[in-house]
């Protein structure tokens, strides 16, 4: 049996902020977004590679910043059932992010792997999260 520190705060594993985890994971997508442009334009060396980066990346993060208001809309009325229009906006939302996404691969000069890597912000973005939270909790224990 260990000695706890009576001087060591430790937070409750049940207690988390959601809302600053969607503003890092948000902030952080923006950072990869970044990140990936660069990358594309020194690989690359093509101006509509990075445009097609950048646009995949701004698809993702709207896709994102979306998900968040219909996640928030039904967790508050999840005592209710479903509304029937939310369920047709999700079904929507996919053809027309298809649509866009199409749009986008049918810009002349734009590639196919620029486009990927921007579309991988998110999962980059919760990869950083990820990252600094084990980080974070390694460096703080006594």
């Amino acid at each position: 049996m260990t000695a706890r520190n009576p001087d060591v705060i430790e937070p409750d594993a049940n207690e988390y902020d959601a809302d600053a985890l969607v503003t890092r994971l948000k902030r952080n997508a923006l950072v990869s977004m970044i990140g990936v442009a660069t990358l594309v334009a020194a690989v690359w060396r093509e101006p509509m590679a990075v445009v097609g980066a950048l646009l995949g990346g701004v698809l993702v993060l709207l896709n994102f910043i979306l998900l968040e208001g219909v996640a928030s809309r039904v967790l508050k009325t999840a005592s209710r059932p479903p509304n029937p229009l939310q369920l047709v906006f999700l079904a929507l939302r996919f053809v027309l992010m298809g649509l866009i996404l199409y749009g986008i691969f049918a810009l002349p000069g734009v590639r196919p792997i620029p486009v990927a890597l921007g579309l991988s912000i998110v999962v980059l973005a919760i990869v950083i999260e990820s990252f600094s939270q084990v980080f974070s909790s390694v460096s703080s224990r006594p």
